[in-house]
């Protein structure tokens, strides 16, 4: 889960880094709030998931209130149709120099590393990376600059965030040290940890706004139990729901589909033997997108997984749907043979088309076939 910059920055103000007093106005907001005393010179961010918003033309500086309103015209213009989380006034300050600071998880090692650039701003290029241990020694760095790089690896832990980045750290005037801007990712796996989050604005990874499916699926995988993963659920613009077993096979999977000629309408990651009661919901809720042409349930060979529990829930939550479109399975593991017959036998009371690949058949040749299968 990205946040936008607002959001962003009240996690920062909870970690101690410094932030500028700033007002959220909503996306339809006409000027400023009369019951609010207007700050002085300010500048007006979009709030979009997209970097590069100055270039953009995303962000715009306000003189006075009474212009407000036409900057905000202009930058609701700009915007059109991406997702937009409203605008974010912040005053403008004088900066005296910029830092570039950021934390995210090293994938080898599962450490926290931190990087820092004294060429902070749009065009930073390079940022020397530490561990904690080494920031914390690191004398040749300005005290509020280690100190935000440290309270970024504190927001890391406490937060259950991927990454987080300041970009400007700012040196104002004053010789006070403020973020100018916040980028943070949030891991989703940890959502049920952090009900604080249904207050941060509903924009999706793909940077719009979650879909009611998508939306429904967050509350889901938050009351989902421990049995199983649930991964993510990412709706796309296609017409062939993606059922997937494993982060890395998914990839692998919407990889091969696209080259088959497949597009897909969404995907749902579910794996490590997930209770049926619960995939059977997960599915219907994937299955639920209108436009669906085509289901794919693929994955690796599993050892654990009960391929014949985990079928029959996917078949069970098409019937409780309605859903006849085609469908093919590539899974393999303990009972596919069982699953297997069950599927033919399901297809054959439905008149559904239903073909189910063991591991002997690729992902490329499984999603050739589900393509070769869709209705002209």
């Amino acid at each position: 889960m990205k946040l936008v910059e607002f959001d962003g920055k009240q996690l920062f103000r909870e970690a101690g880094i410094g932030i500028l007093p700033g007002v959220l106005l909503p996306l339809d907001a006409a000027g400023w709030p009369a019951e609010t005393p207007w700050p002085g010179r300010m500048m007006v961010k979009s709030q979009v998931l997209q970097g590069r918003r100055g270039k953009m033309g995303l962000i715009m500086p306000c003189a006075t209130p009474d212009a407000l309103a036409s900057v905000l015209a202009t930058l609701r213009e700009r915007v059109g149709s991406t997702p937009c989380a409203g605008f974010f006034c912040e005053p403008m300050a004088g900066i005296r120099a910029e830092w570039f600071v950021s934390a995210d998880i090293d994938r080898a090692s599962a450490d926290i590393r931190l990087s820092v650039s004294a060429a902070g701003g749009a065009d930073v290029a390079a940022a020397a990376t530490r561990s904690i241990q080494e920031m914390e020694q690191d004398v040749s760095l300005p005290v509020p600059v280690r100190q935000a790089a440290l309270a970024l690896a504190s927001l890391l832990e406490r937060a259950d965030a991927t990454h987080a980045e300041i970009n400007p750290l700012a040196e104002l005037e004053d010789g006070s040290f403020v973020a100018l801007d916040a980028k943070v990712e949030l891991d989703d796996a940890a959502g049920f940890r952090h009900p604080e989050r249904a207050a941060f604005a509903a924009l999706s990874p793909l940077g719009r706004a979650l879909t009611e499916r998508e939306q429904a699926y967050e509350t889901f995988a938050a009351s989902a139990g421990h049995r199983g993963t649930f991964g993510r659920y990412v709706e796309l613009d296609g017409d062939i729901a993606l059922i997937l077993s494993g982060g890395g096979a998914s990839i692998v999977a919407l990889d091969a589909l696209q080259a088959a000629g497949g597009r897909a309408a969404n995907y749902l990651e579910a794996s490590g033997n997930p209770d049926p009661v619960m995939l059977r919901e997960a599915a219907r809720i994937a299955l639920a997108r209108p436009g669906i042409r085509g289901v794919w349930v693929a994955g690796s060979f599993a050892n654990f997984t009960d391929i014949q529990a985990t079928c029959g829930a996917i078949r069970q939550a098409m019937d409780d749907l309605a859903l006849s479109v085609p469908v093919v399975i590539r899974r393999d593991g303990p009972n596919a043979q069982i699953a297997a017959d069950e599927a033919a036998a399901w297809a054959a009371a439905r008149a559904t088309p239903c073909t189910f690949h063991r591991a002997d058949t690729s992902l490329e040749a499984s999603a050739r076939h589900l393509v070769s299968l869709l209705p002209v």
